[in-house]
């Protein structure tokens, strides 16, 4: 028995140390190998009894490829453990043809080799007509402006085209395209209009976003950015035959495919200021203003403050503007101006007070306001003034000295003795009638309260845990926030720490136990579908937020792993979660 034993020990490590095969190779293959332009395709280079690092995949015409991520494997046959290492790659269609992807070198340890393969590419089932993903999805950006100066705003409209019938959830993403350097702040797309318009022969449902840009040095500045959308397609059946275009879920089944949009390239051409004909009152000005001022009060006496008030409206650079300059004098006394907070956007305030030293100052001088004025490409001066002030001299004052009051002789008070004898000694501490006693005082009533308040807070407080052993539902309900709180800290750390897989762990972990805890659902339970129906009024924000956090979670969706985009992301799931807070559940 004891050899037989010994046997069996030899040949379980034969199989595990021993027969290993050592057929180190690489191959590249791709899944399917037949799809419609709404389709996507798993391109993998798989290494077997080698260790390998990922390849660069040529750029291909009509094919958008990333890299999601490396697996390994370990497989035993006939007591021989083979090893796989496989790099995924998502490949996304932009037209219909016959596609090779490669060839490319793959290097690994004992040798290389050159690999290739190929993808064809047919028109979706939805739409006979589409050659190309640019016919049915598109966007479009422009400038109102085609030349503008430095430190001028200028907007760019951003119109994205979805084909009518074409089902998109979550809305879009507007993502870099912008120049790296050059502009004032950061560009914000702001969604302002959604509506449907012809072209061709063909409806497309429009969405127009607007940004305002603004540069800081003159040059030329190149604009395409990259719209990122989830349509939503029928789920193929991985169970069906792959040269088959018409497979696909039996059960009408949908899963989301991210699609890049193609845009045009914009070009603006940004002039300086010119210098010539520059005039000494320019304080930086550039748009279409109109400048007013105004002083007040008109009479006072010398010595006494006057304010000039000024008034910038139109549309540029309001915010750098400085003040217009009013020339000093002996006459008077100019302080500081100030800034003056407006509600109105398109203007800008300024104060400033004067002091006349003498009746001598009859006006105030004018006050000029030098723009450039970008319509007529010239410069532009407006003048206020002379303002009538009328100043009076000062009264003459008398001193006058007033005397102290005398003071009194106090008069000193001497006792001679004491001519009543009283029987009783006095007291050592006199009780007055309105005295009250120390066991009536408020204070002394408040603690007598104290074991009547600590009784009943003891009563809530059991009558609450029954409560919640008893209703496991309200429980899970209050463990709600306390959860996602936690994972929201979590998330932070790995913000601090660049960790992108665990930061996006948490997020899903802090919807999965906020939600699992609020609509008290086991583990396996949550998904968007329940939520969604829950919390309708937040239904919108809900699928952008679990479309993005599933997708860069199990890498179907890279994005952008920046401390920016992370806390921009843990940002707008904080939102979520509040709102859904608020929402009283039927």
């Amino acid at each position: 028995m004891r050899n037989f034993w010994k046997i069996i020990v030899l040949v379980f490590c034969f199989a595990l140390f021993g027969g290993k095969a050592f057929a180190a190779d690489v191959k590249m293959s791709i899944e399917p190998k037949l799809i419609s332009m709404l389709d996507r395709a798993i391109l993998k280079v798989t290494y077997t009894d080698v260790d390998g690092d990922a390849i660069t995949i040529p750029q291909v015409d009509g094919l958008n490829i990333e890299y999601q991520g490396p697996a390994r494997s370990y497989r035993m046959v006939n007591f021989k453990t083979t090893s796989t290492v496989t790099h995924s790659y998502l490949v996304t269609p932009k037209k219909v043809g016959d596609f090779t992807i490669g060839p490319v070198t793959a290097s690994f340890k004992g040798g290389e080799k050159e690999l290739s393969t190929n993808l064809k590419v047919i028109q979706a089932s939805e739409d006979e007509q589409a050659t190309d993903i640019s016919e049915l999805m598109f966007s479009e950006i422009v400038s109102e402006r085609e030349a503008p100066h430095v430190s001028e705003p200028f907007e760019l409209t951003l119109q994205v085209f979805i084909r009518d019938g074409i089902q998109t959830t979550g809305g879009f993403n507007i993502i870099g395209g912008t120049p790296e350097q050059g502009l004032d702040g950061e560009i914000e797309w702001k969604l302002v209009n959604k509506g449907r318009t012809e072209r061709d022969g063909t409806i497309f449902t429009v969405y127009t976003a607007k940004a305002t840009v603004k540069t800081i040095t003159a040059g030329t500045f190149n604009f395409q950015p990259q719209v990122q959308l989830n349509v939503v397609v029928p789920r193929q059946d991985r169970r069906s035959y792959p040269g088959d275009p018409f497979f696909g879920d039996l059960w009408g089944r949908q899963e989301t495919r991210r699609i890049i949009l193609d845009c045009n390239a914009l070009e603006v051409k940004v002039r300086p200021v010119p210098m010539v004909g520059r005039p000494d009152t320019f304080t930086g000005g550039i748009g279409l203003f109109s400048f007013d001022a105004s002083v007040g009060p008109e009479s006072v006496m010398a010595g006494e403050p006057v304010t000039i008030q000024m008034r910038i409206v139109g549309r540029g650079n309001l915010t750098q503007i400085t003040p217009p300059h009013i020339p000093e004098s002996d006459d008077y006394k100019l302080y500081e101006v100030r800034s003056v907070q407006t509600d109105q956007p398109n203007e800008v305030r300024f104060e400033q007070v004067l002091i006349p030293k003498s009746e001598a100052v009859t006006n105030i001088p004018p006050i000029t306001f030098s723009y450039f004025n970008t319509k007529t490409s010239d410069f532009r001066t407006i003048e206020k003034g002379p303002f009538p002030l009328t100043v009076a001299p000062m009264p003459q004052q008398t001193a006058q000295v007033i005397s102290a009051a005398p003071t009194l002789m106090q008069q000193e008070t001497q006792i001679l003795g004491r001519d009543i004898v009283y029987l009783k000694p006095a007291p050592n501490k006199w009780i007055y009638q309105d005295d009250i006693p120390w066991y009536r005082t408020g204070l002394a009533r408040t603690f007598a309260l104290v074991p009547v308040a600590l009784l009943i807070l003891l009563s809530g407080f059991a009558a609450r845990r029954n409560r919640l052993s008893n209703n496991v539902a309200l429980a899970r309900r209050q463990k709600a926030p306390g959860a996602a709180r936690k994972q929201v800290q979590l998330a932070e750390q790995a913000i601090r720490k660049q960790d992108a897989a665990a930061y996006y762990e948490a997020l899903w972990n802090a919807l999965a136990e906020y939600f699992g805890h609020r609509l008290n659902l086991a583990p396996g339970e949550i998904s968007l579908q329940p939520v969604a129906q829950a919390f309708e009024p937040e239904r919108e924000a809900l699928e952008t937020l679990f479309s993005k956090v599933e997708q860069r979670r199990y890498g179907i969706q890279s994005g952008d792993t920046s401390k920016d985009e992370m806390k921009q992301l843990l940002r707008e799931l904080t939102d979520v979660l509040k709102k859904c807070e608020r929402v009283k559940l039927k």
